[in-house]
């Protein structure tokens, strides 16, 4: 089974081609260039460098969120424009699952963490366990302030991964014994573990793998000019 999956729930964007397990190859930007540039041409340097073609992929693969919008709706567009003329199924992958996924196996409580500003985080908690990764909260946007108070009943190490982790860490150590940060090689989302964890979920069960009109993002609240509206609203 060849999976390509691609992320740009972020900054920086990657593309990877996954077979059985197996990373084939891994491309990544943090150009500062806006990813409806970067990423077309970064699926094709990929499929190149894994000496394939769009036409031997299985499945496509695609962290839908939550993350920035304008990021994660380009990936998912991306994502649909490629799977539709060829009538390839694609998975939509959390976004704190794939950051997560490095810890797998360690043993350890992995939270992770993305900056949603305004003392906010997006944020889901993993059980690391050894020989898989269990999910112990849904993802969600809440501040850090709460997400202190929720870790504190875990008797088990934790581990902050991901964009958010500094910013959390700074306000969690002084008050949460024992906790740390994950190592900056692995602290952020990368379209290698979106693949992998499609391929999981496939493997499980195929209905996972959906038509590509059936894939949507997940964004978990409004954008800011969403906000912004609503608020207006609220005060007229």
């Amino acid at each position: 089974m060849k999976i390509l999956g691609l992320e740009s729930s972020a900054t920086s964007a990657s593309v990877s081609v996954v077979e059985n397990g197996k990373v084939i190859a891994l491309t990544s930007s943090n150009t500062g260039l806006t990813h409806s540039q970067t990423l077309m041409p970064m699926v094709e340097n990929t499929l190149k460098k894994a000496d394939v073609t769009i036409n031997d992929i299985d499945y496509l693969a695609i962290s839908n969120g939550p993350g920035s919008f304008t990021g994660v709706r380009i990936g998912v567009s991306a994502v649909k424009g490629i799977c539709d003329p060829l009538n390839k199924k694609c998975v939509g992958v959390s976004t704190l699952e794939a950051i997560a996924k490095p810890l797998e196996n360690t043993g350890v409580i992995a939270v992770a963490v993305m900056d949603a500003r305004c003392n906010q985080v997006y944020t889901a908690t993993f059980d690391c366990l050894k020989g898989g990764m269990k999910r112990l909260t849904e993802d969600e946007a809440i501040t850090i302030d709460e997400l202190t108070e929720r870790l504190k009943t875990q008797d088990k190490q934790v581990v902050l991964i991901g964009d958010g982790a500094n910013v959390c860490y700074n306000k969690m150590k002084d008050v949460l014994e024992g906790i740390s940060i994950a190592s900056p090689t692995i602290r952020y989302q990368s379209a290698s573990s979106v693949a992998l964890i499609a391929e999981e979920l496939i493997l499980k069960d195929e209905n996972n793998a959906v038509s590509s009109d059936m894939l949507v993002p997940k964004y978990l609240r409004l954008s800011q000019a969403e906000r912004e509206l609503k608020k207006k609203q609220e005060n007229n």
